[in-house]
């Protein structure tokens, strides 16, 4: 009983003092751009973890006087933000469905990289997707696991010299959601892209 107690206060707290405001631009679906701020949750711990989970599948501005005004995903075809540390965020409506706004974390004429945020028991987990724009072959993979060095160099296959360039960035395959997995993913693909470029 204790432990359900201790996690249902746990919740309440992050439902209750993690709601804040940030600014935002929209790209409609019409080509409009609005300037808006809108609804966010955190982390009730950490007041600067922002929650995607919290306006990716529904957008709720607010004006000055406090008015709600809810955004439908389907009339979003971009939004962008700056977190509270101060990094500047891009979302995109690019799921199957048009419901759910995709972080767009790189985008080049070679590779796109998005990841999905989805609810868990009081927080969020991520999955992501690499898109090889050249031979029109995609990679998920659970974001909180590490980097999948084995899927990536099947993603990388038609590069050989990918093969050792992954298996250079760290010999555990670590970074476990940390803001050094998202370097060292960029690192690889920053790679990926001279190769292809230099060609």
């Amino acid at each position: 009983m204790k432990r359900f107690f201790s996690f249902f206060l746990v919740l309440a707290m992050s439902l209750v003092f993690g709601q804040k405001t940030l600014d935002a631009k929209i790209l409609t679906a019409d080509n409009d751009t609005l300037k808006v701020k809108i609804k966010v949750r955190t982390n009730a711990f950490d007041p600067d973890l922002l929650y995607v989970t919290s306006f990716n599948t529904k957008v709720t501005s607010v004006d000055e006087n406090g008015k709600k005004v809810k955004i439908e995903i389907p009339k979003i075809k971009e939004l962008s933000l700056i977190d509270f540390y101060g990094k500047k965020r891009f979302f995109i409506n690019k799921s199957d469905d048009n419901k759910v706004l995709l972080e767009r974390m790189y985008d080049s004429d070679n590779v796109e990289w998005f990841r999905n945020y989805s609810s868990t028991m009081g927080g969020e987990n991520a999955n992501d997707f690499l898109f090889n724009k050249k031979t029109n072959k995609g990679v998920g993979f659970i974001y909180f696991t590490g980097l999948p060095k084995k899927r990536l160099k099947e993603f990388f296959a038609d590069e050989p010299e990918m093969l050792k360039i992954v298996d250079d960035i760290r010999k555990d395959g670590g970074f476990s959601h940390t803001s050094d997995y998202d370097n060292a993913m960029i690192n690889i693909l920053e790679n990926f892209d001279k190769i292809k470029n230099n060609k």
